[in-house]
């Protein structure tokens, strides 16, 4: 299982490599090559190799990792998205089923990364998958509805584009993986047990360190309290004038949630950070 997700890495990898381009007189350096994104990316497969290796309890059937099988649409975002640092980073929790689970997007929802972002790419299959948990791609037609109120109000309040979104943020997740018991039900990373539950923790936590490092942003919007719990622990944190503050959650499977976008909104205005997301700052 190992050997497979690391040659669907391996492949998708080639696919989008930029080829480097010699210039007279230059010397040819990969390493000038390399778009920023790509370098958040390699940080990715890093973790990926990590995470692999754990041996996943009884009570979860089935672990997805859209990074890998989704990487195609995955680098797609990353390469529209993020250009070079940000000033403001949205971390979510992990893939819901039907939105980054089909889509390699954090958030992301089929209408919203086919018709507004506009982002194309191979959808490949997980090494295992559950029966009640099918992976169409972009030809999914159940909509994420977390995704669907994250984006939507986010383009909103970026004026209608989420290009004007992304000059000053940008929307991640804590975890790359979905987890699925034995009935499909989707498990979250808070809902997992003991040492498996740690580990996951742990791992995602010394990567995101290294992604915000290279990334810098001076305010860190948690979403939800899994990530806002896990990120106390980050050592990106201890420099005083980065900031973490913690946005209730899209999910409809929270309590009292049915006017999040109101919420939210309040929120983002209390916290001074619609500037940045109009790319007024």
């Amino acid at each position: 299982m190992l050997k497979r997700k690391l040659q669907q890495q391996s492949a998708a990898m080639d696919e989008i490599k930029p080829k480097a381009t010699t210039l007279p007189g230059a010397i040819n350096s990969e390493l000038f090559a390399q778009p920023f994104w790509m370098r958040f990316y390699e940080i990715e497969c890093m973790l990926n190799k990590q995470l692999a290796t754990l041996e996943r309890p009884t009570s979860i059937k089935c672990t997805y990792n859209p990074v890998e099988y989704a990487a195609s649409l995955h680098c797609a975002y990353l390469r529209r998205y993020l250009n070079g640092q940000k000033r403001v980073m949205f971390i979510g929790m992990n893939p819901g089923p039907n939105g980054m689970g089909q889509t390699g997007v954090p958030f992301g929802n089929v209408r919203t990364v086919r018709d507004i972002m506009q982002l194309t790419g191979e959808v490949l299959q997980p090494p295992e998958v559950h029966h009640k948990r099918p992976i169409a791609g972009l030809n999914c037609r159940t909509e994420e509805p977390s995704g669907v109120r994250l984006w939507e109000l986010f383009k909103h309040l970026a004026d209608g584009s989420l290009d004007t979104f992304s000059q000053q943020c940008f929307v991640y997740n804590f975890c790359p993986l979905a987890f699925f018991d034995e009935a499909g039900h989707n498990i979250t990373p808070s809902e997992l047990k003991g040492e498996f539950k740690r580990q996951i923790r742990d791992m995602c936590l010394d990567a995101l360190d290294k992604l915000l490092n290279l990334v810098q942003p001076q305010i860190v919007v948690a979403v939800g309290d899994y990530v806002h719990t896990a990120l106390k622990k980050s050592s990106f944190f201890g420099q005083s004038s980065v900031s973490i503050v913690r946005l209730a959650h899209p999910s409809p499977r929270s309590l009292n949630n049915t006017n999040w976008a109101e919420k939210a909104t309040l929120f983002l205005q209390q916290h001074n950070l619609i500037k940045f997301m109009r790319n007024q700052a």
